[in-house]
């Protein structure tokens, strides 16, 4: 279980090219593949035996508020005869059709197809399992923001070199630090420790399955969940189907918490990737990160050795050997033989030493943190850090589907209700930066602007808060700013490769894209993969290599292993916007613009831009058709002014006069407050239907003193014409044609 999957990674580095260069649950901090999928993206993995002894209960949920029709959804149950030997493996899993209808299956036993919403559960053909599959209450509980606050502390430390090391990994914290520790974990943001995840709300997938079903090699079952890409249909054998895996899960925190815990993001991502697709036989080359981390674990009571199956008899760097060894092989154990499930890792800990009379597993009312977390910390299990010690809804053992119904769920069908729910849980928190950013690329919700000010203008500029302060400064065009922001957090002992990410997506941004290029080579070079390929891509635009940026683009879009529409409606945006603008290609750009469409049919600014060619060549009503639901939905100001123009010409002057003056409020508004952010787009709308050239003069100066590109100049160009200062504009078109190449955009 790694953490509700709140920091959203995956959509940073894809995000911060995007904004600067454009006009959670236990398995909750995960990779940017799974976080950007939030369908694909396991929160949590429950099993435990039926008081009945007759029956094995299965719960995985997911971050998303719905089952993707491309993925399904797996649990595996090995079975043997004691614990850590089993001699038989069989899997439980459904996928959906689109219309949300489930296939599911346990091994050769049963089969269950049709409509599982409801949530007294369907049974199968032979009536050996029930399945539901719909949204819950997520009955995980954990107070985040102060584990987050804990960890910051311990990192602080480390960096500042008042924690040193010792030759197992043990970190030997100042008594001030450890009481800083001791004090984040328990509160919520300086006050009482609150449940993060309170009313959070989860689609889990519930499935009841006979014990002699799961148990043909012993009465001892490891029970592990996947998410699986969907491969073709298999034959009608009666074979269960099988996929790729994107997402993993077995106990509680061992993903998340135990790889790169206080690694940079990259580092912990690359660990993280690996991690979740590997097979059973590559479990164990994940040993030796988890005994690092387990190391700084140990640290946080200041005494070295106290941990859970800690061997302090054993060379230092042994010391946590035994214990990485029992979590790399991640499985949640289960005795079948037992009815009584009220102990977490019990089966873990008879094996150990430790009789437990209990199922083990986990049910939806485990502690899972204060046991996990009080083991790895002092040895025993009855200490709760973080101060939350249950869930702020009542879940139930024996009813099924076990968990408790959601105060008033609701079924979205839309592309961004994932996004949406994120933000919601997220509210407040510097971690939601980017996903408030994200819907604001898509959606052109620019009251974005202000929250992530309000988020990181606030309170001491630590370093955390400083790379994200730069990232929201970035967003609003104020790059100088971000860039001091930058060089502050990197005298503050922020990682580089932190640092060097934002600062080349702002060199980008800025007509600097040469002196970008050689870092974002590098970086691809040496971590190959979607968001470095895509920020290689747009470096490459932005310098004027256009075929080089496609061959990029189509690179990262071979990398690209989700089922969110979001990163390929973003890789389209960027490579139609090259074509069209930079390349000369407007069939181009209109087709890869009609295809992010068809990814995002909400993404406000590829329907703006794909009615800008419409209206180019004399499609005044397509384009008119493109932007009526944008003006109507969210106001966006360049929606507003094309609109009326477009309203113009088709002969509806009413129409397009109310158009001009919402357009205009909406620019002052938005200029008033964020002035950097909309001036090239005001500078258009003055030079265009907003008729005011002195003012588009203004704001066209304006931007082209943060930005240094060829558009930029382009726009300043054309304003001077508009205002009669025809030397200035014939020596600023003398400039850029010595400093610009032609291709350039």
């Amino acid at each position: 279980m790694t953490s509700r999957k709140t920091l959203i990674r995956w959509l940073s580095a894809c995000l911060l090219l995007a904004t600067a260069t454009s006009s959670r649950a236990a398995d909750h901090l995960d990779t940017p593949t799974v976080i950007a999928d939030p369908a694909a993206d396991i929160g949590d993995l429950y099993a435990w035996t039926s008081a009945d002894g007759r029956r094995l209960n299965l719960v995985m949920d997911i971050v998303g508020q719905r089952f993707s029709d491309q993925i399904q959804y797996v649990f595996h149950v090995d079975s043997g005869p004691a614990f850590g030997r089993t001699t038989a493996s069989m899997t439980v899993g459904c996928r959906f059709d689109r219309a949300g209808i489930a296939q599911c299956w346990a091994d050769h036993a049963d089969r269950v197809q049709g409509d599982v919403g409801d949530p007294r559960g369907l049974d199968g053909l032979r009536k050996r399992m029930r399945v539901f599959a719909g949204v819950r209450d997520d009955p995980y509980f954990n107070n985040v923001r102060g584990t987050r606050a804990a960890l910051n502390a311990a990192g602080d430390a480390i960096r500042q070199g008042k924690a040193p090391k010792d030759a197992s990994g043990f970190h030997r914290f100042d008594d001030e630090t450890l009481a800083l520790i001791r004090e984040r974990w328990t509160q919520t943001n300086g006050g009482p420790a609150m449940n993060f995840l309170a009313g959070w709300k989860t689609s889990a997938l519930v499935i009841s399955v006979d014990l002699a079903v799961v148990s043909g090699g012993g009465p001892m079952l490891a029970v592990w969940a996947t998410t699986e890409r969907r491969q073709p249909a298999p034959a009608d054998d009666g074979a269960p189907p099988t996929g790729a895996p994107i997402d993993r899960m077995g106990r509680a925190l061992t993903g998340n918490a135990l790889l790169g815990t206080l690694a940079e993001d990259d580092i912990a991502d690359q660990l993280k990737e690996a991690y979740n697709r590997a097979d059973r036989q590559g479990w164990a080359a994940f040993e030796t990160e988890i005994a690092r981390n387990l190391a700084l674990y140990d640290s946080f009571d200041g005494i070295p050795g106290n941990q859970w199956l800690a061997d302090m008899a054993k060379p230092a760097p042994e010391r946590y050997r035994r214990l990485a060894r029992l979590l790399a092989d991640d499985r949640l154990w289960v005795d079948s033989r037992q009815t009584r499930c009220d102990a977490y890792l019990a089966v873990e800990r008879s094996a150990f030493g430790e009789p437990i009379a209990d199922c083990g597993g986990r049910t939806p009312n485990h502690n899972v943190n204060g046991v996990f977390r009080s083991l790895l910390i002092r040895g025993t299990p009855d200490r709760v850090d973080d101060g939350v010690a249950h869930d702020d809804r009542q879940h139930s053992t024996v009813d099924f589907p076990f968990l408790a119904a959601p105060a008033g769920a609701t079924d979205s069908k839309i592309a961004l209700a994932n996004l949406d729910a994120l933000i919601r849980q997220n509210a407040g928190e510097p971690a939601s930066i980017d996903l408030v950013l994200l819907r604001m690329q898509f959606a052109a919700d620019y009251a974005a602007l202000d929250r992530v000010a309000e988020l990181t203008e606030r309170g001491p500029a630590s370093v955390r808060q400083l790379l994200q302060r730069a990232k929201a400064r970035a967003a609003a065009h104020r790059f100088a700013q971000a860039l001091e922001d930058l060089d502050a957090a990197a005298r503050a002992g922020a990682g580089d490769q932190q640092v060097q990410s934002q600062r080349a997506s702002i060199w980008v941004a800025t007509g600097r894209a040469e002196q970008a290029l050689p870092w974002l080579r590098a970086r691809q070079a040496a971590r190959p993969g979607f968001a470095t390929r895509f920020a290689l891509a747009r470096g490459e635009a932005a310098a004027g290599r256009l075929e080089e940026a496609d061959t990029m683009y189509a690179a990262a879009l071979q990398d690209l292993d989700t089922t969110s529409p979001f990163p390929e409606a973003a890789l389209c945006f960027a490579r139609a916007q090259m074509w069209a603008e930079q390349g000369g290609d407007p069939t181009r750009g209109e087709g890869l613009y009609r295809e992010a469409l068809r990814l995002v049919p909400q993404f406000v600014a590829a329907r703006v831009h794909l009615a800008e060619l419409l209206a180019a060549r004399g499609d005044a009503s397509g384009a008119a058709a493109l932007l009526e639901p944008v003006a109507e939905a969210s106001g966006e100001p360049q929606a507003l002014a094309l609109l009326s123009a477009m309203h113009s010409r088709i002969g509806q002057p009413h129409a397009a006069r109310r158009e001009i003056g919402l357009a205009r409020q909406r620019f002052d508004a938005l200029l008033a407050k964020h002035p950097l952010a909309f001036a090239d787009h005001a500078a258009e709308f003055y030079l265009g239907v907003g008729d005011d050239a002195k003012r588009a003069l203004s704001w066209a100066q304006m931007n082209v003193s943060g930005r240094q590109t060829r558009r930029a100049h382009l726009l300043l160009l054309r304003a001077l014409r508009m205002n009669g200062r025809d030397a200035e504009a014939r020596s600023l078109e003398q400039r850029i044609r010595v400093s610009f190449d032609p291709r350039a955009a």
